[in-house]
């Protein structure tokens, strides 16, 4: 299976970037995944996952994505698609929670440089997406940066922003080596049968509620899932 036809094309691209932003990449020792409420990571390229396949004609696509959690929660991603088979070859796409502003759009700035307004894409039940296709010039201006910030507004107005951390990227981005689809598949087909565990217990637990009978001792009830507000 090839990375470009799976994950990497258009809007599909886009999509990947909140989608990714859960544990699916769990099992790859957390890279790319960055908690503000935790140390930060001993080796800088670790803020990095980096997800490659060769292509037919011998040349390799990858991406490189970064999730930032605060106490486990998403606050924002950053994913940077580079797949020379495809018309724009780089692409990046970021991504915020839902509740924010859509007609502002949401601004990415390296470091004090210029800020660029990009227009939301996509917007699912985790989070709104932006994406924009860039050149060689600002991949140089990510290796030279220190912090992107991605600032967006919320429903009162006000800014809300998310660091995404530029240490490590040019390592990365310079490394040809990445994990494979397959580990990026094994990966998450191991937290699918985690999920399906917990979802069968979940529902068993539920049935003995509606047959009258007590969840067993020391068992929690499942609490009802939070409303999430739709995205304005």
């Amino acid at each position: 299976m090839k990375l470009k036809n799976a994950i990497l094309t258009g809007a599909v691209a886009t999509g990947l970037a909140f989608s990714m932003a859960g544990t699916v990449f769990a099992q790859a020792g957390d890279a790319g995944m960055i908690d503000q409420a935790e140390p930060a990571a001993e080796s800088a390229e670790n803020n990095w996952l980096k997800v490659c396949s060769d292509l037919d004609d011998g040349g390799q696509a990858c991406i490189m994505r970064q999730v930032v959690t605060n106490t486990g929660v998403f606050t924002g991603s950053f994913l940077l698609r580079d797949d020379p088979s495809q018309e724009s070859r780089l692409l990046a796409v970021a991504s915020v929670p839902i509740g924010v502003l859509l007609p502002f759009g949401l601004t990415w700035q390296i470091d004090s440089g210029k800020p660029v307004r990009v227009p939301y894409m996509l917007c699912d039940p985790q989070a709104c997406s932006a994406q924009l296709v860039i050149n060689e010039s600002y991949i140089q201006s990510l290796k030279r940066g220190s912090n992107l910030k991605l600032i967006a507004k919320n429903r009162q107005n006000e800014d809300i922003s998310i660091d995404i951390t530029l240490a490590g990227f040019t390592a990365v981005y310079d490394n040809p080596e990445g994990i494979s689809v397959d580990e990026l598949n094994q990966a998450n087909s191991t937290e699918n049968v985690l999920e399906q565990v917990l979802q069968d217990r979940a529902n068993q637990l539920r049935e003995e509620m509606e047959d009258g009978e007590a969840p067993a001792e020391g068992t929690p009830a499942e609490p009802a899932p939070a409303e999430e507000a739709p995205a304005q």
